[in-house]
């Protein structure tokens, strides 16, 4: 299964606020109809309820939500601002958004599982970072 589509891939000089950035990086999921419009709004009310749970590492975010938020098809997208974006109430920021959309509890497990490896490298995240144009960036994900 490819959980990537190329055309799923951007990249934002920035965003006005985290929330803003959410619904940046879900909008490709939106657009290719893997989840609903409303998907976006329960990433940002689970953020808004539980806190920025959603930063994994330095400079790392997994926006996602519950199957029965808006989910339909399971699929990612990957949004890098050139920015960082400061999340509420937590010295945290994130400038890569690993935007996930998972159909159930179990189809996306081994995503992640690739995701985590590639990005518990500090020296490759440096370089993801500084991707110059979405081709780049993707070639980094291509194979998730």
């Amino acid at each position: 299964m490819n959980l990537l589509k190329q055309e799923n891939v951007q990249i934002c000089e920035t965003a006005d606020d985290w929330r803003e950035a959410i619904k940046l990086s879900v909008l490709p999921l939106e657009y290719g109809g893997y989840v609903k419009s409303c998907y976006k709004d329960g990433v940002i009310e689970n953020i808004e309820k539980l806190g920025p749970y959603i930063i994994i590492a330095d400079h790392i975010a997994l926006p996602h939500a519950r199957p029965e938020q808006g989910a339909i098809e399971t699929q990612i997208s990957i949004t890098l601002f050139r920015q960082n974006i400061i999340f509420d109430g937590r010295e945290a920021t994130a400038r890569l958004f690993v935007a996930l959309a998972a159909k159930d509890n179990d189809s996306h497990l081994d995503a992640l599982v690739q995701i985590s490896e590639l990005l518990s490298d500090e020296n490759e995240v440096e370089k993801i970072l500084e991707s110059p144009d979405v081709q780049t960036l993707y070639h980094y994900f291509e194979h998730i």
